[in-house]
Protein backbone atom coordinates (compact mmCIF):
# COMPACT_ATOMS: atom_id res chain seq x y z
CA UNK A 1 0.00 0.00 0.00
CA UNK A 2 1.23 3.31 -0.70
CA UNK A 3 2.94 5.64 1.80
CA UNK A 4 0.74 8.75 0.28
CA UNK A 5 -2.18 11.17 2.38
CA UNK A 6 -4.54 9.03 4.21
CA UNK A 7 -7.81 9.10 3.64
CA UNK A 8 -8.63 9.98 7.30
CA UNK A 9 -6.62 12.21 10.10
CA UNK A 10 -7.97 10.49 13.49
CA UNK A 11 -6.71 12.07 16.88
CA UNK A 12 -8.43 11.07 19.74
CA UNK A 13 -12.31 11.69 19.08
CA UNK A 14 -11.46 14.17 16.06
CA UNK A 15 -11.46 13.30 12.57
CA UNK A 16 -10.45 15.04 9.84
CA UNK A 17 -11.17 13.99 6.20
CA UNK A 18 -8.58 14.55 2.64
CA UNK A 19 -10.11 15.09 -0.53
CA UNK A 20 -9.32 11.22 -1.14
CA UNK A 21 -12.64 10.96 1.43
CA UNK A 22 -14.83 12.77 -1.09
CA UNK A 23 -17.88 11.58 -2.65
CA UNK A 24 -19.38 11.54 -6.11
CA UNK A 25 -22.84 13.61 -5.60
CA UNK A 26 -21.55 16.22 -3.66
CA UNK A 27 -17.96 17.61 -3.12
CA UNK A 28 -18.94 18.63 0.17
CA UNK A 29 -19.56 15.36 1.16
CA UNK A 30 -17.80 12.08 2.14
CA UNK A 31 -18.84 8.72 0.29
CA UNK A 32 -20.71 6.59 2.30
CA UNK A 33 -17.91 4.02 2.76
CA UNK A 34 -15.43 6.19 4.10
CA UNK A 35 -17.82 6.16 7.81
CA UNK A 36 -17.99 2.86 7.29
CA UNK A 37 -14.34 2.39 7.13
CA UNK A 38 -13.88 4.46 10.12
CA UNK A 39 -16.93 2.54 12.56
CA UNK A 40 -14.62 -0.56 11.90
CA UNK A 41 -11.50 1.17 12.74
CA UNK A 42 -12.72 1.88 15.86
CA UNK A 43 -14.72 -1.29 16.76
CA UNK A 44 -11.30 -2.79 15.94
CA UNK A 45 -9.76 -0.48 18.34
CA UNK A 46 -11.37 -1.81 21.19
CA UNK A 47 -10.63 -5.45 20.37
CA UNK A 48 -6.98 -5.03 21.79
CA UNK A 49 -8.73 -4.63 24.96
CA UNK A 50 -10.75 -7.84 24.97
CA UNK A 51 -9.65 -11.29 26.01
CA UNK A 52 -9.60 -13.40 23.05
CA UNK A 53 -10.01 -13.20 18.98
CA UNK A 54 -12.83 -10.33 17.73
CA UNK A 55 -14.63 -10.80 14.52
CA UNK A 56 -16.65 -8.71 13.24
CA UNK A 57 -20.68 -10.22 12.08
CA UNK A 58 -22.27 -7.22 11.11
CA UNK A 59 -22.15 -3.86 10.52
CA UNK A 60 -25.44 -1.79 10.75
CA UNK A 61 -24.74 1.97 8.92
CA UNK A 62 -27.09 4.81 8.89
CA UNK A 63 -26.83 8.34 6.80
CA UNK A 64 -29.29 10.52 7.79
CA UNK A 65 -27.92 13.36 5.88
CA UNK A 66 -24.42 13.90 4.19
CA UNK A 67 -21.24 13.45 6.25
CA UNK A 68 -19.27 16.87 5.42
CA UNK A 69 -15.85 17.48 3.54
CA UNK A 70 -15.28 18.95 7.53
CA UNK A 71 -13.51 18.00 10.97
CA UNK A 72 -16.03 15.49 12.58
CA UNK A 73 -15.95 14.57 16.23
CA UNK A 74 -16.76 10.32 16.53
CA UNK A 75 -17.89 8.96 19.48
CA UNK A 76 -18.33 5.49 20.47
CA UNK A 77 -20.20 3.13 23.52
CA UNK A 78 -19.39 -0.54 24.48
CA UNK A 79 -21.95 -3.02 25.81
CA UNK A 80 -22.76 -6.77 25.51
CA UNK A 81 -20.67 -9.75 27.25
CA UNK A 82 -18.24 -12.51 27.21
CA UNK A 83 -18.94 -13.70 23.70
CA UNK A 84 -20.58 -11.13 22.13
CA UNK A 85 -20.61 -6.93 21.99
CA UNK A 86 -21.76 -4.48 20.58
CA UNK A 87 -20.01 -0.87 19.62
CA UNK A 88 -22.02 2.03 18.71
CA UNK A 89 -19.73 4.61 16.88
CA UNK A 90 -21.82 8.33 16.32
CA UNK A 91 -20.00 10.48 13.92
CA UNK A 92 -21.04 14.78 14.85
CA UNK A 93 -20.73 17.57 12.84
CA UNK A 94 -19.56 21.23 14.34
CA UNK A 95 -23.17 21.73 15.37
CA UNK A 96 -23.10 18.60 16.96
CA UNK A 97 -25.72 16.69 14.79
CA UNK A 98 -25.01 13.41 14.24
CA UNK A 99 -24.40 12.69 10.60
CA UNK A 100 -23.59 9.16 10.47
CA UNK A 101 -24.27 6.20 12.97
CA UNK A 102 -23.11 2.45 13.06
CA UNK A 103 -24.32 -0.11 15.28
CA UNK A 104 -21.50 -3.23 14.72
CA UNK A 105 -21.38 -6.98 16.32
CA UNK A 106 -18.56 -8.02 17.17
CA UNK A 107 -18.89 -12.23 17.83
CA UNK A 108 -15.59 -13.65 19.72
CA UNK A 109 -14.20 -16.65 17.30
CA UNK A 110 -13.67 -20.24 19.19
CA UNK A 111 -12.83 -22.97 17.53
CA UNK A 112 -15.23 -26.09 17.81
CA UNK A 113 -14.27 -28.44 15.12
CA UNK A 114 -17.51 -27.94 13.84
CA UNK A 115 -17.86 -29.87 10.10
CA UNK A 116 -18.49 -28.28 6.90
CA UNK A 117 -21.68 -29.11 5.92
CA UNK A 118 -21.59 -27.74 2.06
CA UNK A 119 -23.80 -24.74 2.52
CA UNK A 120 -21.36 -22.36 2.03
CA UNK A 121 -22.84 -19.66 -1.00
CA UNK A 122 -20.30 -20.44 -3.91
CA UNK A 123 -18.04 -17.43 -5.07
CA UNK A 124 -18.67 -15.32 -8.05
CA UNK A 125 -16.64 -17.10 -10.78
CA UNK A 126 -14.37 -13.70 -12.00
CA UNK A 127 -10.54 -13.35 -12.78
CA UNK A 128 -8.78 -13.29 -10.20
CA UNK A 129 -7.73 -9.61 -8.87
CA UNK A 130 -4.04 -9.99 -10.64
CA UNK A 131 -5.95 -10.63 -14.13
CA UNK A 132 -8.05 -7.52 -13.96
CA UNK A 133 -6.83 -4.51 -15.54
CA UNK A 134 -9.42 -2.08 -16.14
CA UNK A 135 -10.10 0.19 -13.85
CA UNK A 136 -14.14 0.83 -13.19
CA UNK A 137 -15.79 3.95 -14.55
CA UNK A 138 -19.25 4.72 -12.69
CA UNK A 139 -21.52 6.16 -15.41
CA UNK A 140 -20.61 9.36 -15.59
CA UNK A 141 -19.37 10.32 -11.79
CA UNK A 142 -16.97 12.68 -11.88
CA UNK A 143 -12.74 11.51 -12.01
CA UNK A 144 -11.00 14.32 -10.13
CA UNK A 145 -10.00 13.12 -6.50
CA UNK A 146 -12.83 11.14 -4.72
CA UNK A 147 -13.13 8.03 -2.85
CA UNK A 148 -13.63 5.97 -5.88
CA UNK A 149 -10.71 7.16 -8.01
CA UNK A 150 -7.84 8.30 -5.22
CA UNK A 151 -9.41 6.47 -2.42
CA UNK A 152 -9.24 3.36 -3.23
CA UNK A 153 -8.65 1.05 -6.64
CA UNK A 154 -10.89 -0.48 -8.33
CA UNK A 155 -10.83 -3.27 -10.89
CA UNK A 156 -13.64 -4.59 -13.23
CA UNK A 157 -14.08 -7.92 -13.20
CA UNK A 158 -17.40 -8.60 -14.79
CA UNK A 159 -19.42 -6.58 -17.14
CA UNK A 160 -19.84 -3.20 -17.70
CA UNK A 161 -19.96 -0.36 -14.94
CA UNK A 162 -20.52 2.30 -17.69
CA UNK A 163 -23.63 0.53 -18.70
CA UNK A 164 -26.10 -0.24 -16.70
CA UNK A 165 -27.09 -3.81 -14.96
CA UNK A 166 -25.29 -5.70 -12.50
CA UNK A 167 -21.28 -5.94 -12.23
CA UNK A 168 -18.27 -7.33 -10.11
CA UNK A 169 -15.22 -5.35 -9.22
CA UNK A 170 -12.21 -6.07 -7.25
CA UNK A 171 -11.29 -3.31 -4.58
CA UNK A 172 -7.89 -2.84 -2.97
CA UNK A 173 -6.64 0.30 -0.84
CA UNK A 174 -5.08 3.18 -2.51
CA UNK A 175 -3.56 4.68 0.75
CA UNK A 176 -4.11 4.19 4.31
CA UNK A 177 -7.98 4.42 5.02
CA UNK A 178 -7.13 5.79 8.76
CA UNK A 179 -3.48 7.62 9.11
CA UNK A 180 -1.24 5.65 11.17
CA UNK A 181 -3.31 2.33 11.33
CA UNK A 182 -3.01 -0.61 9.05
CA UNK A 183 -6.02 -0.87 6.45
CA UNK A 184 -7.45 -4.26 7.75
CA UNK A 185 -9.16 -5.95 4.77
CA UNK A 186 -12.77 -5.84 7.42
CA UNK A 187 -12.59 -1.88 7.08
CA UNK A 188 -11.47 -2.41 3.06
CA UNK A 189 -14.76 -4.77 2.47
CA UNK A 190 -16.46 -2.29 4.53
CA UNK A 191 -16.15 0.60 2.49
CA UNK A 192 -16.48 -1.24 -0.65
CA UNK A 193 -19.95 -2.69 0.13
CA UNK A 194 -20.86 0.72 -0.65
CA UNK A 195 -20.15 0.92 -3.76
CA UNK A 196 -22.74 -2.02 -4.82
CA UNK A 197 -25.28 1.02 -6.09
CA UNK A 198 -22.83 2.73 -7.80
CA UNK A 199 -21.13 -0.49 -10.03
CA UNK A 200 -24.59 -1.54 -10.64
CA UNK A 201 -26.16 1.59 -11.15
CA UNK A 202 -29.68 1.47 -13.33
CA UNK A 203 -30.64 4.63 -13.62
CA UNK A 204 -27.82 7.45 -15.02
CA UNK A 205 -25.64 9.56 -13.26
CA UNK A 206 -26.35 12.36 -15.61
CA UNK A 207 -30.01 12.26 -14.69
CA UNK A 208 -30.71 10.79 -11.52
CA UNK A 209 -29.52 10.72 -7.37
CA UNK A 210 -29.31 6.99 -6.51
CA UNK A 211 -27.77 7.95 -2.99
CA UNK A 212 -28.08 4.93 -0.37
CA UNK A 213 -29.33 6.22 3.09
CA UNK A 214 -28.07 2.97 5.25
CA UNK A 215 -25.43 0.17 4.48
CA UNK A 216 -25.77 -3.54 6.26
CA UNK A 217 -22.83 -5.65 5.90
CA UNK A 218 -22.74 -9.23 7.08
CA UNK A 219 -19.27 -11.43 7.42
CA UNK A 220 -19.79 -15.25 6.91
CA UNK A 221 -15.67 -14.82 7.82
CA UNK A 222 -13.32 -12.50 8.05
CA UNK A 223 -11.90 -11.68 4.68
CA UNK A 224 -8.38 -12.09 3.86
CA UNK A 225 -5.81 -10.31 1.50
CA UNK A 226 -5.15 -7.17 -0.23
CA UNK A 227 -8.14 -7.44 -2.81
CA UNK A 228 -12.20 -7.99 -1.66
CA UNK A 229 -14.46 -8.90 -4.88
CA UNK A 230 -17.89 -7.10 -4.86
CA UNK A 231 -21.07 -8.51 -6.99
CA UNK A 232 -23.59 -6.47 -7.08
CA UNK A 233 -26.76 -5.99 -8.26
CA UNK A 234 -29.29 -2.65 -8.09
CA UNK A 235 -33.41 -2.83 -8.12
CA UNK A 236 -35.19 0.50 -8.36
CA UNK A 237 -38.79 0.92 -7.93
CA UNK A 238 -41.33 4.23 -9.72
CA UNK A 239 -41.24 5.69 -6.39
CA UNK A 240 -38.37 6.39 -5.90
CA UNK A 241 -36.92 3.79 -3.91
CA UNK A 242 -34.15 0.73 -4.77
CA UNK A 243 -31.82 -1.67 -3.48
CA UNK A 244 -28.51 -2.99 -4.14
CA UNK A 245 -27.30 -5.89 -2.99
CA UNK A 246 -23.70 -7.48 -3.03
CA UNK A 247 -21.82 -10.41 -2.41
CA UNK A 248 -18.55 -10.10 -1.25
CA UNK A 249 -15.31 -11.86 -1.64
CA UNK A 250 -12.00 -12.75 -1.59
CA UNK A 251 -9.30 -14.52 -3.31
CA UNK A 252 -10.08 -17.85 -1.14
CA UNK A 253 -14.07 -17.97 -1.81
CA UNK A 254 -17.55 -16.30 -0.90
CA UNK A 255 -16.89 -14.11 2.60
CA UNK A 256 -20.41 -12.09 3.14
CA UNK A 257 -22.98 -9.84 1.59
CA UNK A 258 -24.07 -6.03 1.62
CA UNK A 259 -27.20 -4.03 1.41
CA UNK A 260 -28.34 -0.63 0.63
CA UNK A 261 -31.14 0.64 1.05
CA UNK A 262 -31.56 3.69 -2.00
CA UNK A 263 -33.33 7.53 -2.46
CA UNK A 264 -33.35 7.95 -6.02
CA UNK A 265 -34.93 11.06 -7.50
CA UNK A 266 -34.45 12.69 -11.18
CA UNK A 267 -31.90 15.91 -11.27
CA UNK A 268 -33.60 19.48 -12.03
CA UNK A 269 -33.57 19.94 -15.41
CA UNK A 270 -30.65 22.60 -16.14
Amino acid sequence: MSLQEAVLQLDGDRVEPSVHATGPWDRGAQHGGVPAALAVAVAEAQTQHWEGQWCLRRLSLELPRPVPMQPLRVKHAVSGGRSVKRVRVELLDADDREVASALLLMQRATEVGMPRFGCAVPAPDVPPADACTTSVRFGGMPKQSAFHTTGLDIRLAVGDSEQPGPATAWFRAERPLVAGRDTSTVMLACAASDFGNGLSWETPFSDYVFVNSDLTVLLERPPEGEWLGVAAGTRVAADGTGIAQSQLFDQRGHCGQAFQNLLVFARPAR
